[in-house]
């Protein structure tokens, strides 16, 4: 995504006689901008150098201010890559419902991208591969996946598929489509039902580097099992959510029984 030029930096000059502190200003043009809307969500800010060069302030004052707005959840910083615009707004989903991450949030207006980190065949672990209706020691299609919204690592997911039934994914272009439309279209399934648990964990060190969060941070757990049309489990699914950027809805109805005592 494009970064934010010098050209629409605020224009607002630095008050250097004043009783406001230099990053308190600058923090405050920035916030203006992000929560005002002008700057979307995913954007690359101009460099420290760039930006105290621009308003004539120091790189330890540009910094201060920058970890201000961190802290307010409005800018999010990559080491090695800078600080990005981060939106204000959760991504939300609904849990009840079998549709697939790029599904739902495209249909909330959301671009969505996909980093494919891992796809290789491996042996299912003896849990997962119980739950999947396969025996011990069979192997299944591993897929990781780092997985954006408008530009911001939203979370982690690992997908086990069991073999031979999905032996042709990985001749399948899975960064820029949805996997369940690849399932579909390829393989044929139809997916009816299922479960999910949703859970609070800590980010340790392996779950907190993709998302861009510090081990220890709130995470979301999503573990679901998915079957199809005939009946077969097709899919054991593990994603790690940040907490900070994403709500589960679950909806209700009438209870379809009468309760009791």
């Amino acid at each position: 995504m494009e970064g934010i030029p010098l050209a629409q930096l605020p224009r607002a000059a630095i008050a250097k006689s004043g009783v406001v502190p230099y990053y308190a200003q600058l923090a405050a043009l920035f916030r203006d901008a992000i929560v005002g809307g002008q700057w979307e969500p995913g954007r690359p800010l101009p460099s420290e150098q760039a930006i105290g060069a621009f308003f004539g302030l120091s790189r330890t004052v540009v910094r201060q201010a920058l970890a201000e707005l961190s802290a307010e959840s409005l800018l999010r910083t990559e080491k090695g890559r800078g600080s990005f615009v981060r939106g204000p707004r959760r991504a939300e989903f609904v849990v009840q419902e079998l549709r697939g991450f790029f599904d739902e949030m495209s249909q909330q207006g959301k671009a969505v991208s996909t980093q494919v980190l891992l796809l290789e065949t491996t042996v299912a672990p003896a849990e997962q591969a119980a739950l999947l209706g396969i025996a011990t020691g069979s192997k299944v299609v591993q897929l990781d996946r780092l997985r954006r919204i408008d530009g911001e690592p939203i979370c982690l997911a690992r997908t086990l598929l069991p073999l031979p039934r999905f032996a042709g994914l990985a001749g399948q272009d899975l960064s820029a489509s949805s996997l369940y439309e690849v399932l579909h279209r390829v393989f044929g399934v139809d997916p009816r039902t299922g479960w999910r648990t949703v859970e609070a964990v800590a980010a340790d060190k392996a779950t907190a580097t993709r998302p861009g969060v510090r081990p220890g941070s709130p995470l979301l757990l999503l573990t679901s099992l998915n079957v199809d049309a005939t009946g077969e489990p097709f899919e054991h699914f593990t994603a790690w959510y940040r907490a900070d950027r994403t709500s589960f809805r679950i909806d209700v109805g009438p209870a379809t029984h009468a309760s009791r005592g």
